[in-house]
Parts: structure tokens; sequence; C-alpha cells
């Protein structure tokens, strides 16, 4: 170094020499000899760029800015392309000039953008971090990494955009994880990682970082804070109130000089107890009104209401002026607006409302002081709440819950639209708020807009995957718009969860209804049983079950639940009536009998139960008793005169006793009452006794065009076309019939028959097959048949048919002189003697009877 100087001593034009000199001081950070020969390097070459930028950052260093921006200045001048110059000045006008920085660092990595230049990117980056320009920040702490992957402030910083502005946690865990794998060691990213983990409520990974972090750093008693806190949220009370222990120990003597922090402490813990006595301990020796407030909030987390209560109001006497008068001031209020609460809790409504009405008094612009006083006027019933509201709405616009209870009181009045309003609002607010879109979706069903609330309460799904009444009230949307897999489907989400009792309950219950719905009637069973275990005094399901026995044709079963519904609840008119007609499908006379019991049972319980006539109408139709029959319809008639269910059993009654006209009569008066296929029919099949057959086929027809599937019109209209001989159209609607119902062994028989008459011999022989195999113990299928062979001329056939027939239904005449014919064309005429005999014999004693 002292040749560099000689050197510069005997020929001041080798500045070269001097300005080695002065870096290797620079490097050795003896700056003034440094700055002395960069000087004299200056004076004697002015355009030596290289010199001007050394003093710069030898300026820098001793912290004389203004010297150094000039210096770098001169060099950025003398040298445009001076990369260090514009990295260096933009340092130092970091903080000073913030704009100028941004543009000396793009300056700078423009001339020279490689690895030996990251260090601007990262400059730059930080700018824009500070200037709230994320996306840029991240672009040149992203082109760092691009230069130099190792460089750990890089991917802290962009991790930390990403979790503490941009909300985008698994990038930002991703980008920790990636500093943490450089250095194992760095404290601060198993910090950040912890908080971006915590921020997805993946708690037990917070927890671990948060572990690590303390293993580096035992004694920083934020990060045990912070494992407390991370503790207390996975409900791990005691671990957390160690780490609260844990930090009190740290620094002792601190907390026994500050009380309030060591009552606080103490209450995060749960120890209320202890928080208490250690704040009357610091009342005693320092009785000041903010002590007492602490205290106070302190008690009303303990649930020590009435001691709270002593506390605001020594509070309140301490704050009041000589002329006891408190001041207006928000601590005042605040004392009131506490005070309000506490009675609140203790259900004293009425001096709560007080309370609450003094705090906005000391202070008019209190929104929370509003709204607890709109919360106990509207329990109270006075209708002044909604303006308690809405003043709190006006100071506080972004008040989440009183839109959500003004939401609630519109609701309560069934106001749907006005509380759905309020929920919007709210959700503004708060846009992942569960409780909004679930309420705003409740209301939206309440209001019939269904598919708008499945949307809400998909919603809340969404934010919240075990939100039970959230899947409950869509299953429900989804059973009302009739999309019963997906209602099923949140049924079966339901179940899976740990409900309560009560849910359990009304779920199964609501999914036996619906699958009863579908009409199956199996899974709907056993939804009722389940439901029996939970409430076996319900009588409401084990009438629901019976009725699924029922349909499931389980007679034993059903009566079974239908004796269980009355054991519970001997009145019951349904069940009564659900019974009866168990035991008159039984079809046997003593059911008959026991059925027609259970009716009149029903009637003397309620004599106005329509049900229970109408079915006693048929049960003494079925016993012959038409009179009686035709009386219990009529009175069901009186009783209402829009049941056409009674029109029709008394219809059939008067069509039993002969009485066509009157049958044609109750028909009609259904029809005017309600138009469907089976009445229609049953109107045609009159016009048709009553000789009307053109009037018989309008009915029939126009069954068909109300039901395009009910078989019984289209099989007594094709009797219409063969009784007028129309047997292409007959044959068409038996066709139809069989369609619609392939065993039906009527409309097969008469199809054969027509196409006999049509000489469609093969699908006749079919036909007849069919009938047979439908219906082997019919003698008008082998009489018929054996009638088709006769024209076939194939006698044997006909003999063996016509036999059968008669083996079935021994005493027809008819049927022996038919067969007695046969037997003479096949040359049996000793048979065909006996056989003419036994019909004469047959006829003879049916006229003499």
């Amino acid at each position: 170094m002292d040749d560099y100087a000689k050197c510069f001593q005997y020929n001041p034009k080798r500045t070269d020499a001097l300005m080695k000199h002065g870096i290797h001081f620079f490097d050795h950070s003896v700056l003034t000899t440094a700055i002395q020969d960069f000087t004299a390097v200056i004076k004697e070459d002015p355009s030596n760029a290289q010199a001007r930028l050394y003093r710069g950052r030898a300026y820098a260093k001793q912290q004389q800015y203004r010297n150094a921006i000039q210096d770098l200045a001169a060099a950025v001048h003398l040298d445009p392309s001076c990369w260090l110059a514009f990295y260096y000045r933009g340092c130092i006008l970091r903080q000073i000039d913030p704009k100028r920085a941004v543009q000396d660092f793009s300056v700078s990595v423009l001339i020279n953008d490689t690895q030996e230049n990251f260090s601007s990117f990262l400059h730059r980056g930080i700018l824009y971090s500070e200037q709230c320009q994320w996306s840029l920040a991240i672009c040149d702490f992203e082109s760092v990494l691009a230069l130099d992957s190792s460089v750990i402030f890089a991917y802290l910083n962009i991790g930390l955009i990403l979790l503490l502005h941009l909300d985008q946690y698994y990038e930002a865990i991703r980008q920790f994880t990636n500093a943490i794998e450089i250095d194992p060691l760095n404290a601060r990213a198993y910090v950040c990682r912890a908080q971006a983990y915590h921020k997805i409520h993946n708690l037990p990974n917070a927890v671990k970082d948060i572990n690590r972090a303390i293993h580096l750093y035992p004694n920083k008693s934020q990060l045990c804070m912070l494992r407390g806190q991370y503790l207390m949220e996975l409900k791990k009370y005691e671990l957390a109130s160690l780490c609260i222990h844990q930090l009190a120990e740290m620094n002792e003597e601190s907390f026994t000089t500050q009380p309030v922090q060591q009552a606080l402490i103490q209450s995060f813990c749960q120890n209320h107890n202890k928080a208490i006595e250690c704040l009357r301990e610091a009342t005693a020796t320092q009785p000041e009104p903010p002590m007492f407030v602490i205290l106070g909030k302190i008690q009303m987390k303990a649930k020590k209401t009435k001691d709270a209560l002593r506390s605001f109001k020594k509070a309140m006497k301490l704050l009041m002026t000589s002329a006891k008068i408190l001041p207006n001031t928000f601590e005042a209020a605040e004392m009131y607006y506490l005070t309000g609460l506490c009675y609140v809790e203790q259900k004293c409504l009425l001096r709560a409302r007080d309370a609450f009405s003094m705090a906005i008094r000391l202070h008019s612009s209190y929104p929370d002081a509003f709204y607890q006083r709109g919360l106990c006027r509207m329990q109270l019933g006075q209708a002044k709440c909604i303006r308690d509201f809405n003043r709190a709405l006006a100071l506080c616009p972004s008040h989440f819950q009183a839109y959500m209870t003004l939401a609630a009181y519109y609701g309560s009045k069934g106001r749907y639209s006005k509380a759905i309003l309020n929920c919007n609002e709210a959700i503004k607010i708060l846009p992942n708020s569960v409780r909004a879109y679930f309420y705003r979706g409740t209301l939206k069903y309440q209001n019939k807009i269904f598919k708008a609330a499945i949307e809400d309460l998909s919603k809340s799904i969404d934010l919240n995957k075990t939100c039970i009444l959230a899947y409950y009230n869509r299953a429900v949307c989804y059973h009302q718009t009739k999309d019963f897999r997906k209602a099923l489907k949140d049924y079966g989400i339901l179940l899976l969860l740990e409900l309560s009792k009560e849910i359990a309950f009304k779920v199964l219950i609501n999914r036996g209804l619906l699958y009863m719905e579908l009409g199956d009637y199996a899974n709907a069973c056993e939804d009722f049983k389940e439901a029996t275990l939970l409430s076996p005094d319900d009588s409401q399901i084990f009438q629901a079950l019976g009725i699924c026995y029922h349909r499931l044709h389980e007679f034993e079963e059903a009566v079974r639940s239908f004796d269980q519904v009355l054991k519970l609840d001997p009145v019951s008119v349904d069940a009564y009536v659900g019974r009866g007609y168990l035991y008159m499908e039984n079809g046997c006379e003593a059911g008959c009998k026991q059925a027609q019991k259970d009716f009149l049972r029903a009637i003397h319980l309620n004599p106005k139960c329509i049900k229970a006539r109408i079915c006693l109408g048929y049960n003494l139709q079925a016993l012959g008793k038409l009179q009686r029959a035709w009386n219990q319809f009529t009175v069901a008639i009186c009783i209402d005169p829009k049941c056409r269910a009674a029109y029709d059993g008394r219809a059939s009654v008067c069509l039993q006793m002969g009485e066509t006209f009157a049958a044609f009569q109750d028909t009609n008066a259904a029809l005017k009452l309600t138009t469907t296929a089976p009445l229609l029919t049953n109107r045609g099949v009159i016009n048709q006794l009553m000789g009307y057959l053109p009037c018989a086929m309008k009915d029939y027809q126009q069954a068909i065009s109300v039901d395009p599937n009910y078989a019984l019109a289209y099989f007594n209209a094709a009797n219409i076309y063969f009784h007028n001989r129309q047997f292409s159209q007959a044959y068409c609607y038996y066709s139809k019939v069989l369609q619609l119902d392939p065993r039906n062994e009527s409309a097969v028989m008469n199809r054969a028959i027509t196409n006999t008459l049509l000489n469609n011999i093969e699908e006749a022989k079919e036909d007849f097959e069919k009938a047979i195999c439908l219906c082997p113990f019919s003698a008008a299928v082998y009489f018929n048949r054996a009638n088709f062979y006769n024209g076939l001329k194939q006698y044997e056939l006909a003999e063996k048919d016509i036999s059968t027939a008669l083996s079935i239904q021994p005493n027809d005449a008819l049927m022996y002189k038919f067969r007695a014919d046969i037997r003479g064309k096949l040359g049996f005429n000793k048979e065909a003697v006996e056989d003419y005999k036994q019909a004469i014999s047959i006829q003879e004693q049916i006229d003499s009877m």
C-alpha cells in the first residue's frame, strides 16, 4: 500500500495507484483515509466515475448522505452505465424519496440484470411492498430467486405478502417451506409458516412450527404467547395455561409491577378467580375507574354479574364530578353499557334498557349501546327496537350483528323479503359468514324461493362442511323442489354426523316421508322404526309405520302398529280408520265385521270424520247392507258437499241397488268437483247400462284424454267397439289395455275372441293360451276356446276344452248342449244324447225355481 502511495506521490498522473490504495482502505473500513484518496483522485481526474462511486459509498457509510448522493449523481452523470451508482443512490433514497429510489433500482437492473445485481431487485421489491404494490413486489422477489435461489429473505417476503395481503395461504406456506429447506434454523420462517397454518385452521401444524421456533429461541415471550393462543383454539386449555405460566416466569418482575397484565393473563387461562383477586389487590392500592372496569369485565366472564355490577358502580362513583354528575365521555358511557349487559344476563330487561339509554345519553355516537337497547326492546315486544337498530347502523354501517338482528326481527313478523335484504347487507360486511348465508337461505325457503334458498344453504355448507342445520334445511328444500335424490343424499350425510337426538329424530321422519312419497315403503319403514327408538311415545310414527306395513302387504305388522297407536292415543280416529281398512282388505267376513267396529268407534270419537264414514259405507256395501251404506255416503255429503269420494261411493251403491239414474246424478256431481279418468269411466259404465252407448263411448274417450294410461277406459271402449262389431278398433284398444296391464285376463280373452272374428287364427291361439296361463280355472276361457276350435272344425280339441269348462262349472245347461253338439259331430251319439238330457234337466230345474 505504501508503494501505491509513493507511486502517486512521485507521479500524480498515476491515479490508478491511488485508487487501489483508497479501495484497500475502503474495504477495511478506514473510511477517512479512503475518502482522502478518492478526493485526491477526483482532484487530479474530475471525470473519474469510479472514484466518485467509491467516495459516495464511503460518505454513505459515514451517514453523510447529502455528500454521498452528490458523488453518486456525479458518477451516474460521468458513466450512465454504472449500475452500482444507481443501486447505492437508490439505497440512500429509500426512506426520503421512495419514488426516485424505485427509478434508480429500475435503471440499475436495466443495465445489469445478472446475479451480480440481485440486490437491486430485492430492494425494489421491498419498496413496492411498502407502497402496497403487491404483484410488482412479488415479481421482483421472484426475480431475486431466479438469480439466486438461496436468498431466504425473498421467500419470506413473498410468503408474507401472500399471507397478510392476498389471502393466498397455501401458496404462502409453500414459500415459507422453501425458506426452511434452505435454512432449517431460521426461526422467522417457522413463525411465519405457523401463522399461515393458523389462517387455514390447520392448528396442529401451526403448533408444531411454533414449537420449532421456541426450540431455536426459548426465551422469546412472543413465541410462547402465540403457542398458547393456538393451543387455546385447539381446546387444549391445560397446555395453553402452561404457556401463559411460562410467559409469566420469563419476566416475573414485570408482571408483578403490572397487575392489569397479570390479571388478563390469568383470565386468558380461565383462572378468573385469581385474576379477580389480583385486580382487587390492585384496586385497594390504586382505586382508579379503569381498574374497576377491567375488574368488572373479568367478573362478567366469570359469570359473577352481581359483583361486576358493584365494580362498575364503584367506577362510576370515582368518575363523578364534584356535582355528582358523570362527564359526557365514552369512558362513562361504557360503564353504563357494561352495566346494561349485566342486567341482560340477569334477565332484567327494563333495567338493561335504561342502562343502555343512559350510555347513549352520555355518548350519543355509541352504536353498540343502540344495538343492545334495540335487542332489549325487541325482547320486550316494543316496536321502537327498529329505530335503535337503524341508529346503530347509521353510526356504524358495518355493524354485522345489527343487520342480522333486523333480519331476525322481520323474519319473525313474516316480512321475509325485507329480512333477506338485511341479510344481503350483512353478507357484504362478512362475505364468508356461515350464519348470514344460512339464515338468508332459511328466509328464502320461508318465502318459497326454493332454488335460491338451496344456493345460500350450499354456500353455508361450502364454508362449514359440518353445518348440520344447513344440510337439514337444504334437504327440505330439495324435497320441496322434488329433487329427491339430492334430498336423500343430504339426509344421509346428516345421519353420518354427530346429531342431537331431536335433529336425528326429525331427519329420520323427513326421510321416511320422502321414501313414502317415492313409493319406497321398505326404506320408509326402516326409518320410522329407527325413529320409534328415539321417541317411543310418539303415536304419529306408529301411524306412519302402520301405513308402510299396509303398503308392503304385511298385514299382521300393520295391525300391530295401529294397535300401538291406540295404546298410546286411545282416541286416535286415524288409527281406527287405518286398522279398519286393513281388516276390510283382509277379505273375510270376520275381518269386515271387525273393520265395521273400528269405523264405528272412529265415528263415535268424531262424528264429522268423512274418511271413517266413507270407509264404513264401503264396508256395509261389501256386507250387502246397501241402504245403510247409502246412508253413510249421504251423511258424508251433508258434512262436506264437495267430497268427491262420497259421491263416487254413493253412486256405486245406487248402481248396485238398480238406481241407475241416481248413480248417474252422483257421478255427475263428483265430476263437477273434479274431472278424473276413473270418474269418467264410471259414468261411461252407467251410460252403457242405460243403453246410451254413444254417450258411454264419449265418456271413455274423455277419460283416455285425461289419463292416457288408464287401462279400464280403453277396455270398456273396446267392449263397445266389439258390441258394435267394429272389431279392428276393438282389437287396437284391447292391445292398448294389455300394453298398460299385461296381466288383464279379461282383455286377453276378449282379444282372442276378436282375433277369432277377424280370422287372425294364430294370434287368437296365442291369446287363448295366454288367457289360460293367467286364469287356469276360468270356465269362460275354456268355453270360448272350445267355440274357437269348433269353428276351425277341430272337434277333438273343442270337446276337450268344453269338458274342462264343465269340470270347473258343472251346472251350466248351455255348455252341456254345446258339448252334445260337438260329440254329435264326432259321432259319439250316445254321449251326445246324455249331454242333451243333462242340459234339459238343468234348464228345467232353473225354470222351476
